[in-house]
């Protein structure tokens, strides 16, 4: 993809302050997002912004200026055959992290309860890293894809599906901590009670990834109407008194999609994204609220110490914008 030399220069959108280093973790995020439209346009699968990716195509036409990050959707149905192409089907250099990857590696990359595709650090050298992705410096730079679900319209049942499935991604998630406080055999004995998966012969990581994978199977075999919803990610209270019920998003609301300005390129909306808003954000949607990044922001923080110390023990004492902003320089691409 081409970006204009001024797009990587830090800007002030809305109010807030877009860092240098931001405006290349977007480039590097919107080339991924290229990777996974084209396999989608050869495979016939449908996808859509979702999330803050959505609010700020309608909002913004482009990233919410506090936002670090893209997310799309799936109905179900296009997120499994995504899952089954992108196994095999993805260019070289990109990987399906999560539990439906190839590898305990690729598993650990992702402990999100959704698919994500990524840049594989396996096959990337930094300077190559760096060429293809902008002179973003972090490796791994992806895309999260969630998949959207039907779920029981009964509340009791809706309760004890989404109570079910936050209990076993806590016992994947909290691995370590459960077994050194001796609380892990009891907890896996509960969830075998329940669902029968049979985890005999499975090593540690293979025992997680099927915890994980049989939650998620667990909302995709779930009987509902014509609403869904990122149910994967719905917190339920310990009393079923204090739950409330998944306010779901219309299938029809979905439909083929259409596209959207985003940046200097476009992304797949849903037909009526202004419903689906609603939902998620409120009525008030479209008036910014308070210029504040969530998920510690920014992502790559832990990673730029990291990089920091490795360019000093290289002998380089740049600050790491200046290092970016020559690299296409140092490289003989200026």
């Amino acid at each position: 993809m081409e970006f204009p030399k001024e797009f990587f220069s830090e800007e002030v959108r809305s109010g807030f302050t877009v860092p240098e280093m931001m405006k290349r973790a977007w480039s590097a995020e919107l080339e991924v997002l290229e990777v996974i439209r084209t396999l989608c346009l050869s495979e016939g699968i449908k996808w859509y912004a979702f999330y803050g990716t959505l609010l700020g195509a309608i909002r913004h036409k482009g990233f919410i200026p506090w936002d670090d990050d893209i997310d799309i959707c799936m109905l179900r149905e296009d997120y499994d055959r995504f899952l089954l192409c992108a196994q095999t089907k993805l260019p070289k250099g990109f990987v399906l992290s999560g539990i439906y990857g190839n590898e305990p590696r690729l598993w650990k990359a992702n402990m999100e309860p959704q698919a994500r595709v990524m840049a594989d650090e396996n096959v990337y050298l930094l300077p190559e890293y760096m060429s293809r992705f902008h002179a973003f410096p972090y490796m791994r730079i992806g895309i999260d894809i969630f998949p959207l679900d039907s779920y029981p319209s009964e509340k009791k049942a809706q309760f004890e599906m989404v109570s079910l499935c936050n209990e076993i991604h806590f016992i994947a998630v909290n691995w370590e901590y459960l077994k050194n406080k001796g609380q892990l055999e009891k907890r896996l004995e509960k969830i075998v009670s329940v669902t029968g998966i049979d985890m005999e012969g499975l090593d540690e990581d293979g025992t997680i990834n099927l915890l994980r994978m049989t939650a998620d199977r667990i909302v995709a075999d779930s009987e509902g109407g014509n609403e869904v919803f990122d149910v994967l990610y719905v917190k339920p209270p310990e009393d079923i008194n204090e739950y409330t019920e998944i306010k779901g998003l219309n299938m029809e609301w979905f439909g083929n999609g259409k596209e959207m300005t985003y940046e200097n390129t476009n992304v797949i909306v849903p037909d009526e994204p202004e419903k689906i808003l609603e939902v998620i954000f409120g009525e008030d949607y479209m008036t910014p609220k308070k210029f504040e990044a969530g998920h510690d922001y920014p992502f790559y923080s832990v990673q730029e110490k990291a990089f920091v110390k490795m360019l000093k023990e290289s002998g380089v004492d740049t600050p790491v914008d200046e290092f970016c902003r020559n690299w296409h320089k140092m490289i003989g691409f200026g």
